[in-house]
């Protein structure tokens, strides 16, 4: 049987919900939902994102479909957190749940948000930024998505002093309970890319916006694969 047979009867063995109708996208408070039912070599595959990742939202779709990724949900919330309730944006974990009530639950998820919280928590100064309270943070995500999905987590990277270091300790040491979990090392090819950052330190120029994107549609793939789905057609 080949590989791309293989593909499709497995995806007809995924509940029809699975695949959804594109969704507009709508900037401004409101989530940037972007999504794809088409059936491609990886998937299927959610990417759940803040203002790091959403620059080049109008395109998003269009290139991760070029990397022959689908089906895939891409959810982008400027100012995000993780797990916290911060009044009109939906958290990480919201995420997680609105894209199951609308029947989209991949075998596979890549993370990148954390810096709303970060820079929140600084700005408070109250409590100080700790490894502990991290995880504490990231960790109810971790549960909400379950130890049976593939979760890779991209890491922070800043120019300006951020409590970069401590965020990564505690996706660090998450991995070390998590086994499903991968920590994507952004932060060392950022550090190498210093002209793609903006004044802010964090967020990214058109140039750099892209190449964060590309990052993003790689890390889609490796998710993908290393699900259960992804090694029953990538053995």
């Amino acid at each position: 049987m080949s590989r791309r047979t293989l593909l499709v009867a497995a995806a007809a063995a995924t509940p029809a919900a699975l695949f959804l109708k594109p969704e507009a996208a709508t900037a401004g408070s409101r989530p940037i939902i972007l999504s794809d039912p088409t059936v491609r070599a990886h998937g299927p595959v959610m990417f759940i994102g803040d203002s790091t990742s959403s620059r080049l939202w109008r395109t998003m779709r269009k290139d991760i479909a070029a990397a022959d990724i689908g089906p895939f949900r891409l959810d982008l919330q400027p100012g995000r957190s993780i797990s916290r309730r911060v009044g009109w944006g939906t958290n990480a974990i919201t995420s997680v749940r609105n894209a199951r009530l609308q029947g989209f639950d991949p075998p596979a998820y890549v993370l990148a948000v954390g810096f709303p919280d970060i820079r929140r928590w600084a700005a408070n100064r109250t409590p100080i930024v700790t490894v502990d309270g991290l995880v504490a943070l990231i960790e109810p995500l971790l549960r909400e998505i379950g130890a049976d999905r593939t979760v890779a987590f991209l890491n922070l990277y800043s120019r300006k002093k951020m409590p970069t270091a401590a965020f990564n300790g505690a996706l660090a040491r998450l991995a070390v309970t998590w086994p499903n979990l991968s920590v994507v090392d952004w932060a060392a090819l950022a550090r190498q890319h210093r002209g793609w950052h903006i004044s802010d330190g964090y967020h990214f120029t058109y140039f750099g916006a892209r190449q964060r994107q590309k990052f993003i549609a790689q890390t889609m793939i490796d998710a993908s694969k290393r699900s259960a789905y992804g090694r029953s057609l990538h053995p």
